[in-house]
């Protein structure tokens, strides 16, 4: 944890002095950026079979160079609270009640509930074109190479007395569905930079592209056919998946520079 302060102290230090005196009203600058950025996302392919809208909030590390190139390393984290389909189609029939329930370990139904969650990694090399309001601030677009993956998240109030251990710590991996693979990404949008250092924000259009495969190994759901013979969904033999996102971001950005002192004049 200290090397990491270090590491933090050092940038702005590096900042401080590198980019020294600079003025972003008046020229194209480098500068190493800091920012929060938060998503609504629409989910198409074979995503949209399983979850509903979903949000990504993150952080994200920036330099653009005075030619107005971007560099980006960020980390998003995926929140959605849809998964569609009823609770038998999530969990199977195997150990739920034919209306749905599953009973916990003290005979009593279980309050569940179930959410899509994920991680999306990624490096992006994009151009700022500048048009207003100064040579820093502009049309930018974004293409971006990274990680991405999601799964169900399985939630319940913790009662000692009435545990759903069919879904309990490790039992609840062989119902996630988790996926992963590496992901194509897309962005275009308008950034602004402001010399106060105060107001730097970015508003884009995005869209991201992920050919995923099965990160379980067995599939615990079981379903039951006419005959009503048990069917196990079994070894998942790492069946691949389309997903794929459309979505809006806005971003906040901290600059690392120094800015140049303002003018004074005295009579």
């Amino acid at each position: 944890m200290r090397s990491f302060f270090t590491i933090i102290a050092l940038i702005f230090a590096i900042g401080s002095n590198v980019f020294a005196q600079k003025n972003v009203d008046k020229e194209s600058i480098n500068m190493f950026m800091f920012q929060a950025t938060y998503a609504f996302q629409i989910p198409a392919l074979d995503t949209r079979t399983l979850y509903g809208v979903s949000h990504t909030i993150g952080p994200s590390v920036i330099f653009k160079t005075s030619s107005n190139w971007l560099f980006t390393g960020n980390v998003n984290f995926i929140v959605g609270r849809r998964v569609k389909g009823d609770r038998t189609d999530i969990l199977g029939e195997g150990i739920t009640t034919p209306a749905g329930e599953i009973i916990g370990g003290g005979g009593l139904f279980c309050e569940l509930a179930t959410y899509e969650r994920g991680m999306h990694y990624q490096v992006e090399v994009g151009k700022i074109f500048p048009i207003w309001p100064n040579p820093n601030s502009g049309i930018f677009v974004q293409l971006g190479l990274g990680y991405l993956e999601n799964r169900i998240r399985i939630d319940f109030q913790q009662e000692v007395y009435n545990t759903p251990y069919q879904v309990y710590k490790d039992y609840a991996y062989g119902y996630d569905r988790k996926r992963g693979g590496f992901a194509l990404h897309g962005e275009a949008g308008y950034i602004f930079f402001s010399n106060s250092n105060l107001l730097n924000f970015s508003l884009s259009l995005e869209v991201t592209y992920a050919r995923t495969r099965d990160q379980r190994e067995y599939d615990f759901r079981v379903f039951y056919d006419e005959n009503d013979i048990p069917q196990p969904v079994g070894y998942t033999n790492k069946q691949g998946h389309n997903d794929f996102y459309f979505g809006i971001r806005a971003g906040w950005m901290i600059p690392v520079y120094k800015r140049q002192p303002q003018n004074y004049y005295y009579n």
